[in-house]
């Protein structure tokens, strides 16, 4: 039997439950540390809910409550399918030692869409805004306004920011950057460029805090049960929601990966070519880019004002035209001066 099995008591063996299973289920893994962290997160949750309905020995309908529970409680969808996937695999390795029945077998999670056309992008403005509102006398004021910018400026995702460490900075070329560990990657092999003011955003928050060691993660918990902890990827999540909605800017299509949609929408926005997109978002897939690409074609299709003036006021649909035209001639950050103007004088 495997080792890591010595410490469940004999009696625990063969289909009876004992929590020390859990322990057990996550020495047993062999894998990354972050992703033992994750589902030590997620377990705990189970174990928590499991002791508040007094289940001892759960059973397949009791899988099923949990599910349900989890689709009440105000998380997304990817956090539930993250926090119900930790309890089958947990249960298919019982299984599979022969200690406990798997009673989560052939129970599906919601699926989760990566459909980033479900998001929305922010504008320049509002980044300014949502930054502008962050009382950075505070050190989790110091650490929102670092998380975001950074976010923002490198278009990282939420589990890079969790996996950040301080050690993670280094200097290159006399340039600082952020070595990170990106999405299906198990080294940190790629790096982000901290530009002055994110350097000194992250500088000034690190400086906020006691007896920092390099293996420190650079994103951790203020509050007392969390001090000096790893954010975990829901607690980003969460932070930089109630940032956004504390701004006015309260919308389900904004969440914390609005921010790296933010940062490929507005680089392209810029006259960055697909590739170049491609490269900072760091996407497999150039398709994955287009969609970003199309969404900004979209924000600029008139379409349905170009038809309701040609029903209803074709002097209006002339008039429009030889705008269009005139503004197609104008480089694109001339362009962008006017709408500002416009605004402007029409607000």
């Amino acid at each position: 039997m495997n080792t890591a099995l010595s410490i469940i008591p004999v009696e625990d063996i063969k289909n009876n439950f004992n929590d020390n299973l859990f322990f057990s289920f996550i020495d047993y893994m062999s894998v990354k540390d972050t992703t033992i962290k994750g589902y030590a997160v997620c377990l705990r949750h189970f174990i928590n809910w499991k002791a508040a309905h007094n289940i001892t020995q759960p059973q397949r309908q009791d899988i099923k409550t949990y599910k349900e529970y989890l689709n009440d409680k105000n998380f997304t969808a990817g956090t539930k399918a993250q926090y119900l996937r930790a309890v089958k695999h947990f249960f298919k390795w019982t299984a599979s030692e022969n200690l406990y029945p798997n009673v989560a077998d052939h129970i599906k999670g919601a699926k989760v869409r990566h459909d980033n056309t479900k998001k929305d992008p922010l504008q320049e403005r509002d980044i300014i805004k949502i930054l502008d509102s962050i009382n950075t006398e505070t050190e989790s004021g110091k650490r929102d306004y670092a998380m975001i910018i950074l976010s923002v400026t490198g278009g990282l995702r939420i589990i890079e920011l969790h996996r950040a460490n301080i050690e993670d900075i280094k200097t290159i070329a006399g340039q600082k950057v952020l070595f990170i560990q990106g999405k299906g990657r198990d080294d940190k092999d790629e790096y982000k460029k901290l530009i002055p003011e994110v350097w000194k955003a992250i500088n000034i928050y690190l400086n906020s805090r006691i007896n920092v060691k390099k293996s420190d993660p650079l994103f951790n918990g203020i509050g007392n049960r969390a001090k000096g902890k790893r954010l975990t990827e829901p607690s980003i999540s969460r932070i930089i929601k109630n940032i956004l909605k504390n701004a006015g800017y309260d919308s389900d299509r904004l969440t914390a990966h609005s921010l790296r949609h933010t940062s490929i929408t507005l680089l392209l926005k810029a006259g960055a070519t697909i590739q170049e997109a491609q490269h900072h978002a760091r996407h497999y897939d150039p398709a994955t880019t287009g969609i970003y690409a199309h969404n900004i074609e979209r924000e600029k299709d008139q379409s349905e004002q170009i038809i309701y003036n040609q029903i209803f006021n074709p002097q209006t649909k002339n008039m429009t035209d030889e705008a269009i035209k005139i503004f197609k001639n104008i480089p694109a950050e001339k362009q962008l001066e006017a709408l500002e103007l416009l605004k402007q004088f029409v607000l």
